[in-house]
């Protein structure tokens, strides 16, 4: 099944895909869940269920429970928002209401807004629940310029302070506090669309389902306000008189890759804000099974190891995903893969989620926002939650925006090799944790497409994507990375070399060659301007002696500096070493760690050092081909010029100072490609 099957009867949904070569997966979507919020959840349809491609439209709608196989339980996992003393949003109210159980108590609407006291807190009657039940909300607080509500409890009996017609004391002893105080949303607007067209009840086949919801979200403080302000009025009929925290915009889209969630948070007060966009359930373990859970760029965190398959059932502790725990501390964890074994440790069914490298979800950007708390997992639930920003505060009119993905794994499954698309952007995401010899992630979507590592990466991946897909190695566990699929112009044919496969070399410049002797050119860095069409990862570097000397030969590259046209100073692009001249032959230096020839211009850096008795001899190329500055007088135009050098290099490059022009024809250097 090429294309979705989307059944709808009113506000439910039920999205059926392939998941396998012999199921599909039914993923519930809800536009009315609860007071009017887009929800991944129908009663129909309580959890994400496998069913076997053969099932009949009648068997799996509305509700599959005769031939389904239930996976995942998503009823809570559209995303609130969290003003640091409260979630909101999505299925949440503000939870600072204090429910009180009181027998026949009296109070009728008339007494809303009324405002009673325990003798040191002022309280407001928001709701008569029932001619049994009262619903308070908590005092309210200013700090730094933004009102928090209080998570407190009546220490003693309510007495009335004012606005009540029934005055009658109310007793605490059947309070429960921290109540969610609903609603908190108001204005909710929602669209749905299957392949840009308005989805009518029935069964339909297209490619994508969307799902758009806008709401605001009152201020707690303008709640409290507005309802000791109009006394006898319920909140509920006059939301829209409440001043705004923020407006909340959603985006679901279904289709056959999953489902991608974008999030844009606007404030309309200043208020501090937690955000993640999606949060994840632990996927549903049948009767003997278990669930495993790896995250890239995260060790050791709470009690578990989650570079490894960590056994997220024996999760003990609210799990903290910090600086601290990273790797890459600079880099918050913006993935997790989970999976579903049974007794025997064979896979059923996985997950993989997480947040993309775009607007507020950038690696850079999400360091800055995220350093106390980038991701966590609860003890109790085994429930992930990805952080896009933590404690940033908002000033009105700010937003915060980020994209996420969530994918449904089949088995058998050794790496989850995915290719996330968001109709303007494709990721590439890899994450494997058993180590492996060089193996290929098929992509012939994204082929000859430029890939942009985006995070921190173990993999050492080509620039581009080959027609037979994305090689890559794990020499060492766990193996990670992300990349954006960047569109890529045509190779320029004077490089043919660099279009051709890992492991084959290539020269950057082809024609006739010389031979040049190093005479005068102890400790003298050569410096030759080189020209690559793309960015091109190198793992050796060669050059051919062709009549012996003493000593060695260093060799690396400098970036280029567009503002002067010469070497930039600061320090080489990469140092590749040493290379022996004491006997003729082509001499390689082999890099422990590919290094990334730059786009455009660089300069190839050459000096002769240690012992300089006798001048080694390489090959070199008969001809330059570029403008070159050589400075302030014009007598430098006369003799051989091919580029700059630097005096007294004695050992590993470093920054330089250059010294003028030289003479010395480049050498011929081969490379080969990573």
């Amino acid at each position: 099944m090429g294309e979705l099957i989307v059944y709808r009867s009113n506000a439910l949904m039920t999205v059926r895909s392939r998941f396998d070569a012999t199921r599909d997966v039914l993923m519930p979507a809800n536009i009315a869940y609860p007071l009017g919020m887009v929800g991944m959840w129908h009663s129909s349809l309580p959890q994400v269920t496998l069913v076997p491609s053969t099932a009949t439209d009648a068997q799996v709608w509305p509700s599959p429970s005769a031939v389904g196989t239930p996976i995942h339980d998503t009823s809570d996992d559209n995303c609130p928002i969290n003003t640091g003393w409260s979630y909101v949003g999505g299925n949440h109210g503000y939870n600072v209401g204090n429910q009180i159980a009181v027998t026949n108590h009296g109070k009728t609407t008339a007494d809303v807004g009324s405002r009673w006291t325990d003798g040191t807190r002022v309280f407001t009657l928001l709701a008569i629940t029932n001619a049994n039940s009262l619903l308070f909300g908590n005092p309210y607080v200013i700090v730094d310029g933004i009102a928090q509500g209080a998570r407190v409890r009546p220490a003693a009996p309510l007495t009335h302070l004012s606005g009540a017609t029934n005055r009658t004391t109310v007793p605490i002893t059947g309070l429960t506090p921290d109540v969610q105080i609903r609603p908190a949303t108001h204005t909710h607007v929602v669209s749905v669309e299957l392949d840009g067209r308005a989805l009518p009840d029935g069964r339909r086949t297209g490619q994508e389902l969307r799902i758009r919801e806008s709401y605001l979200i009152p201020s707690y403080q303008g709640m409290i306000d507005t309802a000791q302000a109009n006394i006898g009025t319920p909140i509920a009929t006059i939301m829209s008189r409440i001043p705004s925290l923020c407006r909340i915009d959603n985006l679901y889209r279904w289709s056959t890759d999953g489902l991608l969630i974008s999030q844009t948070v606007t404030a309309l007060s200043r208020f501090a804000l937690n955000a993640g966009v999606t949060q994840c359930s632990a996927l549903t373990v049948p009767s003997g099974g278990s669930r495993r859970q790896f995250m890239a760029n995260v060790g050791v965190a709470g009690s578990l190891n989650w570079s490894t398959w960590a056994k997220l059932d024996t999760l003990t502790v609210l799990t903290d995903i910090t600086p601290a725990t990273l790797r890459d501390p600079l880099t918050p964890a913006a993935s997790m893969t989970q999976w579903v074994v049974d007794s025997g440790g064979v896979q059923k069914w996985g997950i993989a989620v997480g947040l993309l490298p775009f607007d507020d979800g950038q690696p850079a950007t999400r360091a800055r926002h995220t350093t106390a708390k980038g991701w966590f997992v609860s003890s109790s639930l085994k429930k992930n939650y990805p952080q896009l920003v933590w404690g940033r505060t908002l000033e009105p009119n700010d937003s915060v925006t980020g994209t996420a993905y969530r994918r449904y794994l089949a088995p058998p499954s050794t790496a989850t090799e995915i290719v996330v698309s968001t109709g303007t952007h494709d990721v590439v995401v890899i994450e494997r944790v058993d180590p492996a010899a060089q193996t290929r992630m098929a992509a012939p979507e994204l082929f000859h497409r430029r890939l942009v590592a985006d995070g921190p990466t173990n993999l050492a991946v080509p620039d581009r994507v080959a027609v037979d897909g994305i090689p890559y190695a794990v020499p060492v566990s766990p193996g990670y990375g992300m990349w954006r699929a960047q569109p890529a112009p045509p190779a320029p044919p004077r490089v043919p070399g660099v279009t051709l496969g890992v492991g084959s070399y290539f020269l950057p410049l082809a024609g006739p060659t010389r031979t040049c002797t190093y005479t005068g050119a102890f400790q003298r860095l050569l410096l030759h301007p080189v020209y690559l069409a793309e960015p091109t990862p190198v793992d050796r570097a060669c050059v051919e002696v062709t009549a012996a000397g003493t000593g060695v030969l260093r060799h690396g590259v400098y970036a280029h500096d567009p503002t002067t046209g010469r070497p930039a100073l600061l320090g080489p692009i990469a140092d590749f070493g040493t290379l022996a001249v004491t006997t003729a032959g082509i001499k390689e230096s082999v890099l422990s760690t590919p290094v990334v020839l730059p786009g455009g211009w660089h300069w190839y850096a050459l000096v002769w050092q240690g012992t300089g008795s006798t001048a080694p001899t390489v090959l070199a190329e008969a001809a330059g081909e570029t403008a070159l500055n050589i400075g302030t007088d014009r007598t430098a135009m006369s003799g051989d010029r091919y580029g700059y050098q630097v005096s007294g290099v004695t050992g590993v490059l470093g920054a330089i100072t250059v010294g003028g022009v030289h003479q010395f024809p480049p050498p011929r250097v081969a490379y080969r490609r990573a």
